[in-house]
């Protein structure tokens, strides 16, 4: 590809340099701030080699080159606009405005959450490792793999130590990018963490389970039981945003002089105060919440249930608020080891690839179109499916983006009708293997396999009463 021809089109149909007001990417996107959204030129965007797809969301262009790709043509971008790079965030806040209420919240959770997700992911890596060691049945063994010598053993209950620390204290991570992204110093966020999951308080899932008689503070006059927030994903993220608050107001009226001694000071106890009384509660309100919401859906909801869930969640992809899911799957490992909402994921990936393939199929020789098909594809088998739906699904019909909506939601239900589920979170399609629970790995490559089959199936025999372009 000649990336400086790429940036070069770009910039020429999205009306020159003088109308981009900002620029950034993200993992598949190119993202910019246009003073006149009128001058860009949607089809000869389209056009370019290796754009995917082209579409205005949240007031920001975003262009898709699919992962990789989108790094160089950016680089490049960059050099031939003589622009200084803005950050995601920037750009974001840029386009800002244009958002619903609705949407601004979930993007603050999606910020919040995206710079844990390497954490995130490593921690369910490890996780895997021990499952797998420790699974009983595995290759016909009448144990498991951890059973046959001490060295298995070790490597199981070590890896289980490292793979665990990240849910363990995962509303430390979360206060600390929470503050962080508020515009507070985010060491503080580390400390407010850290009395999140303090020792000497009693342990959150002990009281609620029954089996912990708490001591009781007399706060204000009022009786607050001395538990912690193990799990508390909404807890951390409301107590961060009032530290933030409590840390502004402290700076504008502490003298100077005394400001670094009584500020963090200050800060951090009223912002203790504020946790325990008030954010802490409503948090953990918040989280039951949709906790409930979510497990009715699914585990009530059964099969049925689980189709409408696997059904929806791509097309969340296509509006930009997916990410905010992951605040459930958090919530979900931290609080019982488990996730049902990753292979729900997966499947609902795996079928937008089965849909360009369809697509694929459907070309015969139009060159062009099944490079592009097959190009899509690739990158669905490692959890991202924005090229496929894009650059093929919705291109110029809708129909192969509902065939894969359709087939993910059959996949769902046969995820669900055989208990498959996750310990961790981040990975789908052939990285989701490693966080597997080992017992339902072969229910999952099935469920899979039948988001990968179906929507090819459904595009063959639509396509023999309509032509789907």
């Amino acid at each position: 590809m000649n990336f400086k021809l790429i940036s070069q089109e770009v910039i020429k149909n999205v009306g020159g340099v003088e109308n981009i007001e900002s620029a950034a990417h993200c993992v598949t996107r190119l993202r910019l701030i246009l003073k006149d959204k009128s001058l860009y030129d949607q089809k000869k965007l389209e056009n370019i080699q290796g754009v995917k797809g082209v579409f205005l969301n949240s007031g920001q262009l975003q262009i898709v080159f699919g992962s990789g790709t989108v790094d160089k043509v950016f680089d490049s971008f960059m050099k031939e606009t003589g622009m200084k790079e803005t950050s995601l965030k920037e750009v974001k806040e840029n386009g800002e405005g244009k958002k619903s209420p609705f949407k601004k919240l979930l993007k603050l959770v999606s910020d919040i959450f995206v710079p844990l997700v390497p954490a995130l992911v490593g921690a369910a890596m490890l996780t895997g490792v021990k499952a797998f060691l420790t699974t009983e049945g595995l290759f016909g063994l009448t144990g498991s793999i951890a059973d046959i010598n001490s060295l298995f053993a070790g490597f199981a209950s070590f890896s289980g130590i490292i793979g665990s620390a990240t849910f363990t204290f995962l509303p430390l991570f979360i206060a600390y990018s929470a503050v962080k992204r508020f515009g507070g110093n985010p060491i503080l966020g580390i400390v407010l963490g850290c009395i999140l999951l303090h020792p000497e308080l009693g342990n959150a899932f002990d009281f609620a389970q029954g089996k912990l008689e708490p001591e009781y503070w007399n706060l204000l006059g009022f009786n607050i039981p001395a538990v912690g927030f193990q799990g508390g994903v909404f807890p951390a993220i409301l107590s961060a945003w009032f530290l933030v608050q409590v840390e502004k107001v402290c700076k504008k009226y502490i003298p100077s002089v005394i400001s670094f001694i009584f500020v963090p000071s200050v800060t951090i106890l009223v912002t203790g105060l504020g946790l325990f009384l008030v954010f802490g509660p409503i948090g953990n309100i918040i989280g039951e919440v949709l906790t409930t919401i979510v497990n009715t859906l699914y585990i009530k909801g059964g099969a049925f249930g689980a189709f409408v869930f696997a059904s929806l969640l791509q097309p969340l992809v296509i509006t930009g608020t997916h990410h905010a899911i992951g605040t459930i799957e958090a919530a979900l490992v931290a609080q019982t080891g488990f996730n049902y909402i990753q292979p729900l994921w997966s499947v609902s990936i795996i079928a937008q690839g089965g849909a360009a393939i369809g697509m694929f199929l459907l070309a015969k020789k139009k060159t062009k179109e099944r490079e592009i098909a097959m190009s899509s594809f690739i990158p669905t088998l490692f959890g991202v499916s924005e090229p496929a739906i894009f650059a093929v699904n919705i291109k110029n019909t809708i129909i192969p983006f509902v065939c894969g909506t359709i087939g993910a939601g059959f996949a769902g239900a046969f995820m669900k009708i055989f208990d498959v589920k996750a310990i961790g979170f981040g990975l789908t399609g052939l990285p989701g293997l490693t966080i597997v629970d080992p017992s339902v790995l072969i229910q999952f490559i099935i469920g899979n396999l039948i988001a990968f089959i179906l929507p090819i199936v459904f595009l063959v025999i639509i396509s023999r009463f309509k032509k789907v372009n």
